[in-house]
């Protein structure tokens, strides 16, 4: 094996400002994978099943194609007359949407003894790369050449694709000479997805398209998305070539390539490993680095910045520069009013803010479930970091309340998320001048022991595999929580006090898998809260429209796109799902809140999922006058086409959109509401039971559960009931492992700490909250100690080793 004491960095990806909160997947929904992405395809796999008839040559086969997160393997056993055993492959499809793909299609598969099958709705790039390698499997068995040659007529072709943003396609032009794929252009002004994420793919994909001549490799992880979009889009482009010269587009197959493994393993030393380079990791090494330690900090993603590069600002109690200003035109929180906040007052009362954080984690037993010395250790210290920050390159506004409530503890990042972006930048440039490294595209996935100290990590590379034992003398556990893994959901999340298990809508970054929290745990690490509901501020519904037509909202631009903003009739499933005047229940088929803030804070108490029951009576109001009022809430500004339906304008497209949603798997519409139920996987007689008592309240002109408005109560009614299912969409998990002031792991069986190992940000946030109730709403929690456990641990782990 090849030995180094260090890695060198990958180049800084040029990186520019965003405006949006985040341009990571969610899941490979219905919206993001449409049917003209398989079109060739699907002609490949159906004009292949076509051919020859004639018997196969006994054997077992593989082969393999990308999916949406990754490889596909589809391996497949032959008698000398038919298929009899089908096996795929793909742990890195997202759980319950690709992974549906991977358990149905092998039966039907067997039952069509073809590829010529239809694909799982949702799970478009997935099935395409099961058909294919079917259809490859299949011609091995008959002996037939999988190898296809083309010709193009050169010149320059457009395609497009649906990427995060549905309300504008992502446009490529492509210039192909007779054989080869020559040059690749995103429109980059033309295009909602995130600019980052756009740019970190026209910087690291694109390069590799053109290098191996495929449109299949995979996409970059931390913008899996964008990379899906430009693949369909150069597709098409590329297919059009090969059909204006004269081939069939099915030879497109000639361009599905993969990149070539690598069996080199390489040994890297150094004294701390950084795993993650998100707000908690970037600080963690910085700090170290700051301590003329040795720091190799390594990120799955593409491009550094995790969720915090993605976030408006942290929680930082009366930072000393802002103490130590005057400040005019402040908003005092406690009294709703700009005064002059004199030189030398603080901007908050820190003491009451912890007796308040304390009464909060209590639980009703009067048990306090957080760490109050990990609370204190956290306000005392997250003012000092915003100055830090600020020294490397970050600026911020003064200490607001955050959505109207009493506390100055929220520190907005100056210039907002455009700005995040460069402040970034310019503090991991800091890192390298200190001498820090970094490599990006690199998955740390388990931790290495000897003599039950914590001794570096195995890691490989995203790109072709090759893999890294890294030695070092501290390892920091900055991975961004477990969000990323419906597994681990569905293992931590508690269901002892709200109905948490499960695989959550992700409104972060999928790349944080928890592999990492999970290896700890393997080797005897304590978790803390590690079942703690994850953080939600977003409700939405279950998969998008793309398509139907956008109407322009003049002199506005989208809040998250920060391009020119319109709304569609494509996002009615959207509206009506988190519309206060609907009818919300849980998996019990019960209410669970009053339906006025399922757009951004109560959506979590149902858990993943809710469920928004309507009847024809009011589709029939929709259809005619359309809605009430605009949401409140973010949701429909970072969901759909990224703007609320104007209230009092008629949705004429109602029943076309429904179809559409029914077709996607996500509403559902029924004779009766014990039908409905049935189809909803909910109890028909406690749904029934639910909607009889709330339209009695509606009679009444009264909540009698909830309270809510009796503006907002309009009963369920009419010869046909609909279901949506709405998700809460989280940013990450907020429990994780068990650490105390140092942030050193402290070990399950005894609580002492695991030495060599170390947690910060939401690998370790469990400390601070408790299961019982949710992530706390005073502003930027998670940031402010993602910045301050990375800040602090660097001194930490330069105490320990030198």
């Amino acid at each position: 094996m090849k030995k180094r004491m260090l890695a060198c960095a990958l180049p800084l990806c040029m990186l520019v400002s965003c405006s949006q909160t985040t341009d990571v997947p969610p899941v490979e929904t219905t919206a993001q994978a449409t049917e003209a992405t398989t079109e060739a395809a699907t002609e490949a796999v159906t004009e292949a099943a076509k051919e020859s008839t004639d018997g196969y040559k006994a054997g077992t086969y593989s082969a393999t194609n990308n999916g949406f997160g990754g490889d596909v393997t589809v391996t497949m056993t032959f008698d000398d007359s038919k298929i009899t055993e089908v096996k795929i492959t793909g742990d890195k499809e997202t759980d319950g949407v690709g992974s549906k793909a991977i358990e149905s299609l092998p039966d039907a598969i067997l039952a069509a003894q073809s590829a010529e099958v239809d694909g799982v709705s949702g799970a478009t790039f997935t099935s395409k790369a099961i058909l294919l390698s079917v259809q490859d499997c299949i011609n091995q068995a008959k002996g037939v050449s999988n190898e296809v040659t083309v010709s193009m007529k050169p010149g320059e072709y457009e395609g497009q694709g649906i990427g995060f943003r549905i309300s504008e396609p992502v446009s490529v032009k492509v210039k192909v000479s007779e054989d080869k794929i020559e040059s690749i252009t995103v429109d980059q002004e033309n295009i909602s997805d995130t600019k980052a994420m756009v740019q970190t793919v026209v910087d690291t994909l694109i390069p590799r398209m053109l290098e191996y001549q495929s449109v299949s490799i995979d996409g970059v992880s931390g913008a899996t998305t964008t990379s899906n979009a430009v693949k369909q889009a150069v597709e098409k482009a590329v297919t059009e070539a090969i059909k204006a010269g004269g081939g069939d587009e099915k030879d497109i197959k000639a361009f599905y390539k993969s990149i070539p493994k690598s069996t080199e393993t390489e040994e890297i030393d150094t004294d701390v490993l950084v795993v993650g380079m998100g707000g908690s990791g970037m600080a963690a090494a910085l700090s170290s680095a700051e301590e003329g330690l040795q720091v190799l900090a390594i990120d799955k993603a593409a491009k550094w910045g995790g969720n915090a590069v993605l976030t408006s600002g942290p929680m930082a109690i009366n930072v000393p520069s802002q103490v130590e200003a005057e400040i005019p035109e402040w908003t005092d929180p406690i009294k709703k009013e700009k005064i002059t906040k004199k030189a030398g007052d603080n901007l908050i009362d820190k003491d009451a803010l912890y007796d308040a954080w304390l009464e909060y984690t209590t639980d009703d037993k009067g048990v306090q479930q957080a760490k109050p010395e990990m609370v204190k250790l956290f306000l005392d210290e997250s003012g000092y970091t915003d100055d830090w920050l600020t020294q490397y390159g970050f600026q911020f506004d003064p200490a607001q309340g955050f959505v109207g409530n009493q506390w100055a503890a929220y520190t907005p990042i100056s210039g907002g998320k455009k700005l995040t972006e460069d402040f970034f930048a310019h503090t991991v440039e800091n890192f390298e001048k200190k001498g820090g490294k970094y490599m990006l595209e690199t998955e740390a996935y388990e931790l290495t022991v000897e003599d039950g100290k914590i001794t570096g990590a195995k890691a490989r590379s995203m790109v072709d595999g090759k893999e890294y034992v890294i030695h070092a003398k501290a390892v920091v556990l900055a991975t961004g929580g477990y969000a990323g893994s419906g597994k681990m959901e569905e293992k931590y999340l508690s269901d002892e006090y709200f109905p948490l298990k499960g695989e959550w809508k992700l409104f972060g970054q999928h790349q944080n898998d928890g592999k990492m929290i999970e290896s700890a745990i393997e080797n005897g690490a304590g978790t803390y809260n590690i079942g703690v509901a994850p953080m939600v501020h977003v409700g939405g519904v279950d998969g998008f429209l793309p398509g139907f037509e956008t109407v322009p909202i003049e002199g506005k631009t989208g809040v998250a796109t920060g391009r020119p903003a319109v709304w569609s009739q494509g996002d009615i499933p959207l509206n009506m799902a988190i519309s206060s005047d609907t009818l919300a229940v849980g998996k019990d088929a019960k209410r669970f809140t009053s339906e006025t803030a399922l757009s951004m804070f109560n959506p979590w108490i149902s858990g993943p999922h809710f469920y928004s029951i309507y009847g024809r009576d009011q589709v029939e109001k929709l259809i005619k006058e359309g809605f009430d009022e605009e949401p409140a809430g973010p949701s429909t500004s970072y969901l759909g086409y990224g703007s609320s339906i104007p209230a009092g304008v008629p949705m004429d497209k109602t029943d076309e959109v429904l179809k559409a949603a029914i077709d996607a798997g996500y509403v559902f519409e029924a004779d009766t509401i014990e039908e409905l139920a049935d189809k909803m996987d909910l109890d028909a007689k406690t749904l029934a039971a639910t909607v009889e008592a709330y339209n009695a309240d509606c009679e009444k002109g009264e909540d009698s559960e909830f309270g809510k408005d009796p503006k907002y109560l309009k009963p369920v009614t009419g010869d046909k009931y609909y279901g949506i299912i709405g998700s809460s969409w989280c940013y990450s998990t907020c429990g994780g492992l068990n650490v105390n002031e140092k942030f050193q792991v402290l070990s399950a069986k005894d609580e002492k700490p695991m030495e060599g190992l170390y947690a910060v940000g939401t690998d370790s946030m469990g400390v601070l909250f408790s299961e019982t109730k949710a992530y706390v709403t005073y502003g930027g929690a998670a940031m402010g100690y993602a910045f301050t456990s990375g800040r602090l641990v660097g001194a930490d782990i330069a105490e320990a080793i030198k």
